[in-house]
């Protein structure tokens, strides 16, 4: 394994600090910060760091197949300005990423989900594009580059009323990624590129965090074990199984809770103390954010 990745030490693990990030703590220096949503198998970004040692880049991606393939090219030669996380877009760009801190905002040929009826899987929604504007520096560029007419047209669109004013153009092959070579060799030869500034500073919440305790209940029956859920039009918290383990006295509780873009699939642990109370608390506490949503979540599966 150790052959393969060469080193993990571009990978960050963003819920092992306060957020948002200090990026300029974790990179040891200011410089200006850039962030490519969608790395695919890191082509570009290692390209692009060897040839801008003075900037510092962050790529987010939900797949850890492309993170070993990006892994495998940053480690020769090995860089220190460039960090990967995984994590989905709009949770890593609103959770780890202060406002005005980035210099480029870039996608490259992001999933396009050409069916209309996909459209609301598309990522950049008019509230992406906001949020974007509000993490973009005063002079930070916005940049999505694209082989489909209907998606480059469908976000110029989601454009018009946000705060980020964008600009279409038509440009030759100039990106050599794996998406790029594979519409060249069909015959492709222009692509659209989506490009331009915020106009105004949104000046979006924070999202909060808070510090979350264990609750506890009294009693629990197992075989009964039910806990209410919650749905309202900000939160939803959803109760999916049981597991108990009677020699352990510990059941696994598996709970969903959705906060706008943040979904947080996890186990709540029941253990049962020495003075006989249950203990109720998050199974693994450090892979999850600390949320209004969480701790309710908490409180409902303690009674």
């Amino acid at each position: 394994m150790s052959q393969y990745y060469r080193s993990l030490a571009p990978l960050l693990q963003p819920e092992s600090h306060p957020r948002p990030l200090d990026w300029a703590g974790i990179f040891g220096r200011r410089a200006p910060l850039e962030l490519e949503i969608g790395f695919g198998n890191g082509e570009y970004l290692h390209r692009h760091s060897l040839a801008h040692p003075e900037r510092d880049m962050v790529g987010v991606e939900v797949a850890w197949a492309s993170a070993k393939r990006a892994l495998r090219r940053l480690a020769a030669p090995p860089r220190p300005n460039v960090r990967l996380v995984l994590d989905k877009a709009q949770v890593a760009l609103a959770r780890f990423f202060a406002p005005q801190s980035l210099a480029v905002c870039r996608l490259l040929f992001p999933l396009p989900w050409p069916n209309p009826k996909q459209a609301g899987q598309r990522l950049c929604q008019r509230d992406f594009l906001d949020l974007a504007a509000d993490r973009l520096a005063p002079d930070g560029l916005f940049l999505l580059v694209t082989d489909s007419c209907e998606l480059a047209d469908w976000v110029l669109d989601q454009a018009q009323d946000s705060a980020l004013a964008l600009s279409l153009t038509e440009r030759p092959p100039e990106w050599d990624t794996k998406y790029e070579r594979k519409w060249r060799e069909t015959g492709r030869r222009s692509f659209y590129r989506l490009a331009g500034a915020k106009t105004a500073h949104p000046a979006l919440p924070v999202f909060e965090e808070i510090e979350v305790r264990a609750y506890y209940r009294t009693e629990l029956d197992p075989a009964g074990f039910r806990p209410r859920e919650e749905v309202s039009e900000d939160l939803v918290v959803r109760f999916k199984e049981f597991i108990y383990d009677s020699g352990r006295a510990e059941g696994l509780l598996r709970t969903m809770v959705i906060e706008g873009h943040l979904t947080q699939d996890f186990y709540i642990r029941l253990r049962r103390e020495p003075d006989g109370r249950w203990k109720v608390s998050p199974a693994a506490p450090a892979r999850l954010f600390p949320t209004r949503g969480l701790a309710r979540a908490l409180e409902l599966a303690a009674g």
